[in-house]
């Protein structure tokens, strides 16, 4: 419907529209046809008449004809309805009011069915008519407009915009809530009493307090606390209804009845009667306020009482005591420090008192002391004040600042302490000392001593001759300073033994001469004491021993050679005898199962090359029985490399298809009751190394584990890219850090206790019984992998079955080979997936993050499971939680992964553990189906795991 606004030009408006203002001119000009009532020639009578009467009105109408309440109004009613004007005139209300027609068309509908006027008083409506949305309020009277059969045409409503009063309304109720919340909590007391009368209207919760929690509003002064008749309250109010003046009372003393009505204890009070008048300066209330100050007044009597005990008791000692202000005035001395210098009172105060000290020492005290105010340190000083006699003596001065709870310096607190004759004994000392370094120094023995703490106090001119190392540097450094580093903590150890039990110590040492050899002391002390039996440290004298000590060891060597050589060859003539015999049998065996095997395969070839076309059954038969027997073939030449015994022939080799290949020959060894499971890693490193050895080492580890399970389990071979990285070296000595392939075995047999896994790699160590093992096949294992540059480790729990890993160096460069393995393609995110690693080893930790962040990932990191939750509820988005199994402060990587995925339902989860990736899992074992991946782990490893999470393609291990 098109709205055409009225020109000066405009046809006259029809007779219903006449007076009604820019309402009746827009309606006169209004296309009508668009409008559900049609052309105003066509209105009913009821309608012309109602509009005739709403136009010209000055009161806010607005009508709802017909029942599609279509609204017409008058110019008072536009502005009530912001930009709905003029779109909204002629149309359906529904069309316009959407916003609140859930709440007005009920009104609308109720006038129309029952005839009756609804009204209300500040109704409140949300209406959207200045482009956003608001609450609005409303004097409202809906009335219906009949029509000539008596029905309702439509409804007539009258309103009064009241929201500016409303809010106002709102806001004094609310400023008055305000003051009155800040009346009753403010700290001191406060009552407001109406006059004439002294009557109370309020009272605060401090007041109450105050009263006793007494019901006094209504109530006057006299009539509500009538005990305080004849303390000159009731006066004091008198005074100031009449006079007008405020009256302010300081530490006023009040006795106020007790919750019994007896006499209660009296408080003192700082308060003050404010007179409230009105226009014409009349007094019409008193606002009382103030502070009960009993417990400051006595404290402030408390301490004027206490300075005096400590006056008194300062006095007392035997000691100067001084102190000063902040600024470093000094304004107090006992009487200890007037009897010393003999000087008159105060005559010292402020700065007078650097006169009292030696000439050469007043620059040197005055500039600590001026330093010290500076920066708050203690204060400590020697030097010599002028005694009473005239004579200057030796005093140690000391001060320490007072401080407040902000750290603010209150005050300085110091003492003089006499040690003049302390002074004269070091002298004497000194110079003893410098006697007995003489003679020390002219010894051709290495002399020392240390004080009662173990500090060394002395070092003759010997260390450095012979040595290079200066005395000075012995006496700053200790031992650290010469003795060999592997002898050091063992030689400290046993001196700091010796030193605390206070007997005499001796004790063999390497130490590093000044041409840089290693040389043999023999270093020998005894406890020393005072003259009052006190101990006072060590004295001692070291002696050169290398060449006996030399000679001895060449002497052990020798012995320990010639023993290891026969050991050596018992072991080899051992072994060679077994192995002999070994090789023997199942080179015969296998001898004559090939002969059979000859005679299977020829026949079993001469019948599928006789066999006609027509027998197809016949014919799978006899390939099946072919593929059986080559089978057997293969198993016989595994027992024929088993039995050889040939130096190490090392040569490129893919593990994942070397344990493939020994699948049947375990299977066949091990017996049905023991199932095999083989784990092979993609993309895996090749390793230079003798395949025929390794298969014979894997092979004794199976036997191994088939003895540990007598009544069945299940074995389990691994294999995966590792990095050994520098924590790990440092755990394990023996190995390099750098890349390896891991073979892992694993059983669920009884298992090893700590001293078993100890002891597992010495030969002949065996935990079976007299005749069931040698004791050889770990040791075998262990010399192979050592052989091959590798590394070895078992992981055992008693009843928790056995894991052997053998960490074999990967073979870099290229190799010849008629298989070249493909490098493995490193799967990489992107900045929009999110990763929360959690791992409280820092190192490992911050190798993770870099890891994942290389590959393209935002990643956030945690110490510990709090840490990582907190994270979770702040982030807004995290893809995947990748946390360690075993973590800090309680919460394992389980409790946390069920924490985070109850926060974010459907989180994914990787968990990293430094055990094998088996169903056998220590302390602290996972559920099954947990995606987990073992440190150590590679940069591919991670890379991978990850991205197939991500994508949902996870392999559990």
């Amino acid at each position: 419907m098109s709205v055409t606004m009225p020109s000066s030009a405009a046809a006259p408006a029809a007779p219903a529209f006449m007076g009604g203002g820019r309402l009746g001119e827009l309606m006169a000009v209004l296309d009508w046809s668009t409008s559900p009532l049609g052309p105003p020639e066509a209105w009913p009578a009821a309608l012309r008449s109602a509009v005739g009467l709403v136009l010209p009105a000055q009161a806010q109408i607005v009508l709802f004809w017909g029942p599609d309440y279509v609204a017409l109004y008058n110019d008072a009613y536009a502005p009530t309805i912001g930009e709905k004007h003029p779109r909204a005139l002629g149309r359906p209300a529904r069309e316009n009011w959407s916003e609140l027609w859930d709440d007005l068309e009920p009104l609308l509908r109720r006038v129309r069915e029952t005839g009756q006027t609804v009204a209300a008083k500040d109704r409140p409506f949300y209406i959207e008519r200045h482009g956003y949305g608001e609450e609005v309020f409303f004097d409202i009277s809906y009335s219906p407009v009949p029509l000539d059969d008596g029905s309702v045409g439509g409804v007539l409503c009258i309103v009064s915009e009241t929201t500016e009063r409303v809010r106002a309304q709102r806001q004094i109720v609310e400023e008055r809530e305000r003051l009155a919340g800040m009346f009753q909590q403010a700290p001191g007391f406060m009552a407001l009493l109406r006059e004439p009368g002294h009557v109370f209207e309020l009272t605060n919760a401090s007041y109450q307090k105050l009263i006793g929690g007494r019901d006094v509003i209504g109530r006057t002064v006299r009539e509500a606390l009538p005990e305080l008749e004849g303390q000159g309250f009731f006066e004091l109010l008198d005074r100031v209804c009449e006079t007008g003046e405020p009256y302010a009372g300081k530490s006023t003393p009040i006795l106020l009845a007790s919750d019994s009505g007896r006499s209660g204890e009296e408080r003192l009070l700082d308060f003050v009667y404010q007179p409230i008048k009105d226009t014409e300066g009349k007094v019409t209330g008193i606002f009382v306020e103030g502070t009960d100050v009993t417990d400051r007044v006595r404290a402030i009597e408390a301490q004027r009482e206490s300075d005096a005990r400590l006056k008194a008791i300062v006095d007392s000692v035997d000691q100067m005591i001084w102190s000063t202000r902040p600024d470093g005035f000094h304004d107090f001395y006992n009487q200890r420090w007037y009897d010393y210098t003999g000087v008159p009172e105060g005559s010292t105060d402020g700065e007078a008192w650097n006169g009292m000290f030696h000439p050469d020492d007043r620059e040197r005290a005055w500039d600590l002391w001026r330093r010290c105010l500076a920066t708050g340190e203690p204060y400590h000083i020697e030097y010599r004040l002028r005694h009473r006699s005239g004579d200057y003596r030796w005093v140690l001065g000391r001060a320490q600042p007072v401080r407040d709870a902000a750290g603010k310096i209150l005050r300085w607190y110091g003492t003089c302490t006499d040690i003049h004759d302390l002074k004269l004994a070091e002298a004497a000392l000194r110079e003893s000392e410098e006697r007995f370094r003489i003679m020390a120094d002219s010894a051709p023995a290495f002399i020392w001593a240390c004080d009662a703490k173990a500090k060394p106090t002395f070092a003759n001119r010997r260390y450095a001759s012979d040595f290079g190392v200066a005395p000075e540097v012995i006496l700053q450094n200790g031992w650290r300073a010469m003795v060999h580093q592997e002898d050091l903590d063992g030689f400290m150890a046993a001196f700091l033994e010796a030193f605390r039990e206070r007997r005499d110590f001796e004790r063999d040492v390497r130490v590093l001469n000044s041409a840089g050899e290693t040389r043999w002391l023999r270093c020998a002390g005894t406890p020393r004491y005072d003259g009052a039996g006190r101990f006072v440290g060590y004295v001692g004298c070291d002696v050169d021993i290398t060449e006996i000590k030399l000679a001895r060891e060449a002497l052990e060597a020798a012995v320990e050679q010639r023993t290891a050589e026969l050991r050596a060859a018992e072991d080899s003539l051992r072994q060679a005898q077994k192995m002999e015999t070994v090789g023997q049998l199942t080179g015969g065996v296998a001898h004559d199962f090939n002969n059979l095997l000859q005679i299977v395969t020829g026949n079993l070839e001469i019948l599928l090359r006789n066999l006609p076309d027509g027998m197809p059954r016949l014919r799978r038969s006899a390939e099946n029985a072919m593929t059986g027997a080559k089978r057997a073939a293969t198993l016989t030449q595994r027992l024929l490399a088993f039995s050889r015994r040939q130096p190490l022939a090392p040569k490129p080799t893919d593990p994942n298809k070397l344990v493939a290949g020994m699948s049947e020959l375990l299977h066949r060894t091990l017996g049905e009751t023991i199932s095999v499971e083989t784990v092979l890693a993609s993309g895996i490193w090749r390793v230079e190394v003798d395949p025929h050895q390794l298969e014979n080492a894997l092979l004794n580890l199976a036997v191994n584990a088939r003895d540990a399970m007598p009544e069945g389990g299940k074995l389990t071979i691994e294999t995966a890219n590792s990095y050994l990285d520098q924590g790990y070296v440092i755990q394990n000595a023996e190995v390099a850090p750098g890349q390896y392939v891991c073979i892992c075995v694993t059983d669920t047999g009884h298992g090893m206790d700590a001293e078993t896994v100890s002891r597992a790699f010495e030969p002949f160590f065996t935990t079976k019984e007299v005749g069931k093992g040698t004791g050889l096949g770990l040791s075998m294992v262990y010399g192979f992998v050592k052989q091959s540059g590798g590394h070895v480790k078992v992981y055992s729990e008693p009843g928790e079955g056995t894991t052997v890993k053998i960490y074999l160096p990967r073979l870099v460069g290229g190799v010849e080979d008629e298989e070249e393995a493909s490098a493995p393609t490193v799967p990489e995110g992107t900045r929009d997936e999110i990763i929360l690693v959690c791992e409280d080893d820092d190192d490992v930790r911050a190798y993770s993050v870099e890891v994942l962040r290389e590959l393209g990932y935002r990643v956030l990191e945690a110490h510990d499971g709090p840490s990582a939750l907190r994270l979770l509820e702040r982030e807004r988005r995290v893809d995947l939680l990748f946390t360690d199994v075993v973590l800090p402060g309680g919460m394992t990587g389980a409790v946390l992964a069920e924490k985070a995925r109850a926060l974010r339902p459907g989180l994914k989860v990787l968990f990293t553990t430094g055990y094998a990736r088996n169903a056998i899992m220590h302390q602290g074992r996972l559920d099954r189906g947990v995606e987990l991946i073992t440190k150590p782990f590679s940069f591919a490893d991670l890379a991978g795991r990850v991205r197939d999470l991500l994508d949902g393609q996870a392999t559990r291990l």
